[in-house]
């Protein structure tokens, strides 16, 4: 038999999540002026705050990993808990060719084992031109626990050592 007030409540709180989602504050990061480490790598959009820069390696998602959240840039706003990648706006390419960008949240010395777990995100962008000017792309990405580190790398199809310079939209979500 099936439980109707059960699923009643399941469509219920589905739909509080996506309302959250939807109509929750959207805040925008880029590169710390200042970094500090693993601890700080991340300042809000503004004058002087440029845009990660994330080099591909030769054909390969390059080996090294650009640090894009540190563990203090979250929250941002004092009562939440939680966040998550939501939009990034690219600014420059060096190439036209497609870039896929993953992020991965953790320490970095847990990465491997959650790419081999496919416990990432990631998205794909081709430029029409070096100028980038193509608009915001869309990200889907799972929540995380605010002060997470999160840490981003790209490919470059059939490239070597292409840059997509990116900033990146994230939600950030209360109790």
């Amino acid at each position: 038999m099936i439980d109707i007030e059960g699923l009643l409540r399941q469509i219920e709180q589905e739909a509080y999540e996506v309302e959250k989602h939807l109509h929750g504050h959207e805040k925008w990061m880029g590169a710390a002026a200042v970094a500090n480490g693993e601890i700080h790598v991340a300042d809000r959009l503004g004058p002087g705050i440029a845009p990660f820069a994330l080099v591909s390696g030769n054909d390969a998602y390059n080996a090294t990993w650009t640090q894009v959240m540190g563990s203090s840039d979250s929250p941002i706003q004092a009562d939440v808990v939680e966040m998550d990648a939501h939009r990034a706006l690219v600014t420059t390419t060096d190439s036209t060719e497609p870039f896929a960008i993953q992020f991965v949240p953790g320490e970095s010395a847990g990465i491997a084992a959650l790419i081999a777990a496919e416990d990432f995100t990631e998205f794909a962008y081709i430029s029409a031109t070096n100028n980038a000017d193509s608009g915001i792309s869309e990200l889907m990405s799972k929540r995380i626990a605010s002060g997470t580190k999160v840490w981003a790398r790209c490919i470059c199809i059939g490239q070597n050592a292409k840059t997509i310079n990116l900033y990146i939209g994230i939600h950030e979500y209360e109790r």
